[in-house]
């Protein structure tokens, strides 16, 4: 029984966008396949795997369940836009973006839609697994969110986006992987056009949009099983500026969707730490024209402190 009601029973796009996760993708697929909620779709794209990516999927071939196969020929440069294209694909009620390198547990679809009212986006704990699968933590974190984030005492939390977005959104993306989450198609369809222009933190500014045009929830139980490898690690630690500048706009729309003092203040006070402190000066060089007018927006007080610092670091 779903929803409270056994005749829902709502069609589960599954999109595994993959590239060079060989090692990892069959276990992938298989999770999905193993799920104990079986009404859905499998949509597998390939975004011009150099390694044996293909000779894998090609064994999920023929399945009932595998509705899409796509090979891109040349690598995209931008899996925001390889979501895209599956999202174009799709047809059910629900997707859910399930990353080639990410595992899940047999009852994450199946919780997942038990708690589906009106919400549009239901996502749950992700656990930290290493190449191996066995758990481990990053950022010395065994999952996230962290408790810090949800009281640990509820099995589910219907969020005030308002609240969450301004506490917890404008500095770090809480909803960490893509594959904890499913969300209404609909509105996936609808917003998703507005990430395509990001290379790195696009999910980062899809979850925060939903939640401002929205509602959400927030599923305690550890479903889904977050890899962190080299590659991963590689991407999670980047001190690429361009990050930075992807996160000053997420910063940007929140700001814009909830424009208080208390928010103006936080979003201005991190950015001037991150930009001085996370980044070393050659990184910077050439960019603090521009930073001064992402800081601009809130305030001259905001222009003063950078200003100081700048005389501090440089």
């Amino acid at each position: 029984m779903l929803n409270g009601e056994p005749s829902y029973n709502p069609l589960v796009s599954v999109i595994i966008p993959n590239y060079n996760h060989s090692l990892f993708l069959g276990e992938r697929i298989d999770s999905v396949l193993n799920q104990r909620y079986q009404n859905f779709e499998v949509i597998l794209l390939d975004d011009g795997s150099t390694d044996n990516s293909r000779e894998i999927i090609e064994k999920y071939r023929g399945l009932e369940k595998v509705k899409h196969i796509v090979y891109n020929e040349k690598n995209s440069g931008n899996t925001f836009v390889q979501w895209n294209k599956g999202v174009e694909l799709a047809v059910g009620e629900w997707v859910w973006i399930a990353e080639s390198d990410d595992r899940a547990h047999p009852d994450f679809l199946s919780k997942s839609l038990e708690v589906a009212r009106e919400e549009d986006l239901i996502f749950c704990k992700s656990l930290i697994i290493n190449e191996h699968g066995t758990e481990t933590t990053y950022l010395g974190e065994p999952f996230f969110p962290t408790d810090k984030v949800f009281s640990p005492d509820k099995n589910c939390d219907r969020i005030d986006s308002s609240a969450f977005l301004e506490e917890h959104m404008y500095n770090f993306n809480h909803i960490v992987n893509a594959s904890s989450v499913i969300t209404k198609r609909s509105i996936l369809k609808h917003w998703i056009p507005n990430i395509l222009g990001f290379k790195l933190c696009g999910d980062w500014m899809l979850w925060s949009i939903i939640l401002t045009h929205g509602k959400a929830c927030y599923l305690h139980e550890g479903l889904n099983y977050f890899r962190v490898h080299d590659r991963t690690l590689r991407a999670l630690e980047s001190n690429n500026i361009e990050t930075f500048y992807e996160n000053a706009r997420i910063a940007k729309y929140i700001f814009r969707k909830r424009p208080t003092n208390v928010l103006k203040q936080r979003i201005s006070a991190y950015l001037i730490f991150a930009y001085f402190n996370r980044y070393s000066k050659a990184q910077r060089k050439g960019t603090f024209l521009t930073f001064l007018n992402v800081i601009s927006i809130y305030g001259l007080k905001a222009v003063i402190q950078t200003l100081r610092h700048k005389l501090r670091h440089d």
